[in-house]
């Protein structure tokens, strides 16, 4: 049975009894009439034998508490957990300002204040707010959040409400149908694959840091999987190179072929008295690194249609030369590890106005079609077609031999 009592012998009335579970709960009833709280204590008892017998779900009693708990305490229990997960610092930084800056907007303090309507409230003022700091281009809409920005917004927002899902903090995400923003129509972060000629004169002018651009833009890695290399990852025997999985993106374990030339540049940049836990590259280029190699080259930083050429569209190179070279999409697929061949046809495949001249030239000429499939007076037999129908049976056996029926 519930107890009441007063702390002291001042104060409201407190209330002390066991749940359903047989742990001990004390609560204030807030009133210093003893009456009222006994009655406070009555339906707590009863509630206790509803909920023991299954008549009313003590599961739900879980979301209420949950909702009463402020919604930063919520957010640092997400961002530890992925933390322990072993997501990159950096983006934990990066979810956290998301969520912080949703949760601002919003003015959310409990989980039932993230519904639909405010979501997507909340995202479409992403797209009018501006950015400071960025590169004028002549267009204000580059002034503003892009699509792609306030999709990440969305994602982040999204997991966070499934996480509360599987936690048992809420009974179902709502904001789980809210739409993606079309990105096509306006794309901010445009790449551009490097010609032969360029990653040639990039290789020659930056030095040292030749190595590093050539085996970047040749294995397709990517700069997080390029720092992570260790001598024993490359296979030189073999030609091969593993990309562990807590260093790739897809958290697998995943081996990659090797062109000759790439070997060559490995084994003259292994020492002599290299350990295999040893990396590769301590240190890489950094973007203004980059930039200087590319004047010095005397490579456009930027193209005509604005596209960049960073440290990541050496994974656009990689994937680009594997077209030009005619190697099918499934087997370019395997070697740049995408999970959706689309990814790679669509994002890491650079073709030009020139490529698709070269297609086109392996075309074979219509003349030489239309001679080859046009036959000779002596190929076949020249029918006489009589303007009767009547007489078109006996034109048919003079002319073959056969009888029409």
């Amino acid at each position: 049975m519930a107890t009441v009592f007063k702390r002291a012998g001042k104060g409201p009335w407190i209330i002390q009894w066991y749940d359903h579970k047989g742990d001990r709960r004390e609560l204030s009833s807030r009133s210093t009439d003893k009456r009222r709280a006994e009655q406070i204590a009555q339906k707590l008892e009863s509630d206790k034998l509803l909920r023991k017998t299954g008549i009313i779900d003590a599961a739900s009693d879980q979301f209420v508490e949950h909702r009463k708990q402020p919604i930063d305490l919520h957010l640092d229990e997400y961002l530890a957990d992925i933390r322990h997960r072993g997501c990159n610092p950096r983006h934990v930084q990066n979810v956290e300002c998301q969520l912080k800056r949703a949760f601002s907007d919003i003015k959310a303090k409990h989980l039932n204040d993230l519904d639909a309507v405010k979501v997507q409230r909340h995202l479409r003022g992403l797209s009018a707010r501006p950015v400071k700091q960025l590169r004028d281009l002549g267009d204000a809409k580059k002034k503003t959040l892009g699509p792609r920005t306030v999709n990440s917004a969305r994602a982040g927002i999204l997991a966070f409400l499934n996480w509360g899902v599987r936690t048992g903090r809420l009974p179902h995400n709502p904001c789980q149908h809210i739409p993606k923003v079309d990105e096509t129509k306006d794309q901010r972060v445009k790449r551009r694959a490097l010609t032969t000629d360029e990653l040639t004169r990039l290789v020659a002018a930056s030095g040292p840091r030749g190595s590093f651009y050539l085996i970047a833009a040749m294995t397709g890695l990517r700069m997080k999987e390029m720092r992570n290399i260790t001598w024993c990852d490359v296979d030189l025997p073999n030609s091969a190179l593993l990309v562990r999985a807590n260093v790739g993106k897809a958290k697998r374990n995943d081996w990659i072929a090797l062109t000759s030339e790439v070997v060559e540049v490995f084994a003259k940049l292994k020492p002599a008295d290299a350990d295999p836990i040893d990396r590769v590259f301590r240190t890489l280029p950094t973007t203004r690194t980059l930039g200087t190699d590319l004047a010095a080259a005397k490579i456009a930083e930027y193209d005509s249609q604005g596209r960049r050429v960073d440290r990541h569209a050496l994974r656009t190179t990689a994937g680009t030369m594997l077209a030009r070279a005619g190697v099918m999409p499934q087997e370019a697929q395997r070697q740049m590890r995408h999970a959706d061949i689309k990814t790679t046809l669509r994002h890491y495949t650079d073709l030009r106005l020139s490529d698709q001249a070269r297609a086109v030239a392996k075309l074979p000429r219509i003349a030489e079609i239309q001679a080859a499939l046009t036959p000779t007076c002596t190929d076949r037999p020249v029918l006489i077609v009589s303007k009767h129908p009547q007489q078109y049976s006996q034109h048919f056996v003079r002319q073959t031999g056969q009888n029409g029926a």
